[in-house]
């Protein structure tokens, strides 16, 4: 009985990574991940996605410097002009990869849902640029 119980301690989190894996292998669109927010009535903490990391889909509405002079990149989704998602990366080499997406290009990323309330964007942080 020992066994069985130490075998399935050990496979626990080995299922978690294959199903964390599962879920970030299609990236969903980032109008359906905003839906969610605006659903939370604009507040990140409400969303189930909070501080979970997303795979998506968007495109570059512009491109603009954080205070901490951090790359800041402004998505939405192909077709729209409204402004969904501030991405940024702590990372040096991700954050070069975010500035360096021209306004209008389809990309796809992963990001933490990061806490913004009552902004009509989301905050998406320590993302990678695929």
């Amino acid at each position: 009985m020992r066994i069985k119980e130490t075998a399935a301690l050990c496979l626990l989190p080995l299922a978690a990574i294959v199903a964390g894996t599962a879920a970030a292998a299609t990236p969903i669109a980032l109008s359906k991940l905003y839906a969610s927010y605006e659903s939370a009535d604009y507040s990140a903490l409400s969303m189930p996605e909070y501080d979970q990391r997303v795979r998506f889909t968007a495109v570059v509405l512009e491109q603009n410097t954080s205070l901490a002079d951090t790359a800041l990149t402004s998505a939405t989704d192909a077709g729209s002009e409204a402004e969904y998602a501030r991405l940024s990366s702590e990372d040096p080499g991700q954050s070069r990869k975010l500035s360096a997406l021209e306004p209008g290009t389809a990309f796809t990323a992963t990001c933490t849902v990061g806490f913004s309330s009552g902004s009509d964007y989301m905050n998406l942080t320590d993302c990678t640029v695929e």
